[in-house]
């Protein structure tokens, strides 16, 4: 098990920006930033992490313990130390911050098996807060990430600006939340358009190990695809991967999701479109200002959305230097 106190954080800073280049934007509100201060009621936060190891939740990870810090409240990290998605860990962990009894838990909720975990944790007295984005889970006091109904209607106006009928290859986490919206969404919009069309879905539970086999069925299974998207980072590497080995470089590309390597090297080498970047620890830093204010007794917004711009290699790198990831 991952553990880690906000004294050996790294301070991370993101800043939005409103880049004038050709980029499909949503733009969320934030919490204000707030003055340091050791006057809370609340006194300690428990960051569930899903993916600890993985670039964009450590730098979650890292923003949250950082503003943690700087407003006077421990925090502790905990997670999957396997690197893969593993719900049953992180319920476990949940658990056992309720009998630890913490202030607040913050966590993204893998599964709906989380429902009745976050229940018990606002019976408790505990504030809950996810890292979410669609607004699954009635338990929480906070809900911060980005909007994936919204993102879902993003990608299809992303590819329908491309030239000609465009047939889509979806690579999604699963069949409920978060996965589910961006999914429908993006099925739904899909049809209003002339040239979009969506051609199969595959599922990985957000485990880079499967990004490889699912990418390369779906174009083997239908070979009139030629865009593959996906909301999930897990999926670049196994996807950009796959139209190589499929010799389909210059026929398909991906729409990808978060910023890595990776990510930029598909963007150069024309295996990538578009990239989805996120100010990443805006939301940290936010999810952390809001369950401070409900532990002083504010009220604060229900839902607070994540900044994310789609963006091609120009923007990218610009908002790169800018702290989205």
């Amino acid at each position: 098990m991952l553990k880690r106190t906000t004294r050996r954080a790294r301070f991370g800073t993101a800043t939005v920006a409103v880049i004038a280049v050709a980029a499909t934007t949503i733009n969320g509100s934030s919490s204000s930033a707030a003055k340091t201060s050791s006057t809370n009621k609340l006194r300690s936060i428990l960051f569930v992490n899903p993916l600890p190891k993985y670039p964009q939740w450590r730098e979650i990870g890292d923003c949250i313990a950082s503003q943690a810090k700087a407003r006077g409240v421990s925090e502790t990290e905990t997670g999957p130390s396997t690197g893969t998605l593993d719900a049953a860990t992180m319920i476990q962990q949940v658990q056992q911050g309720i009998a630890n009894h913490v202030g607040a838990i913050l966590t993204f909720p893998a599964s709906a098996e989380f429902e009745p975990v976050l229940e018990q944790a606002r019976k408790a007295g505990i504030i809950v807060g996810t890292m979410y984005g669609a607004g699954a889970f009635k338990a929480a006091n906070v809900d911060i990430g980005a909007n994936f109904t919204q993102l879902g209607r993003a990608y299809v106006q992303t590819i329908a600006a491309r030239k000609g009928i465009q047939h889509v290859g979806l690579i999604a986490q699963g069949l409920t939340g978060a996965a589910k919206a961006w999914t429908d969404s993006v099925q739904a919009n899909a049809k209003k358009t002339k040239n979009v069309i969506i051609d199969a879905v595959v599922y990985t539970n957000d485990d880079p190990s499967k990004a490889l086999d699912a990418s390369v069925n779906l174009l083997t299974a239908h070979p009139d695809i030629n865009i593959l998207a996906s909301h999930m980072g897990t999926a670049t590497q196994g996807a950009t991967q796959a139209i190589k080995e499929k010799g389909d470089v210059g026929k398909v590309v991906f729409v990808a999701n978060g910023s890595s390597a990776i990510a930029l090297q598909g963007l150069q080498n024309g295996t990538i479109y578009r990239v989805l970047v996120q100010s990443l620890c805006a939301g940290g830093t936010s999810a952390v200002n809001a369950i401070v204010g409900i532990g002083d007794g504010k009220k604060e917004p229900a839902a607070i959305a994540v900044p994310v711009q789609l963006v091609g290699i120009d923007a990218y790198k610009k908002l790169l230097t800018k702290g989205w990831s």
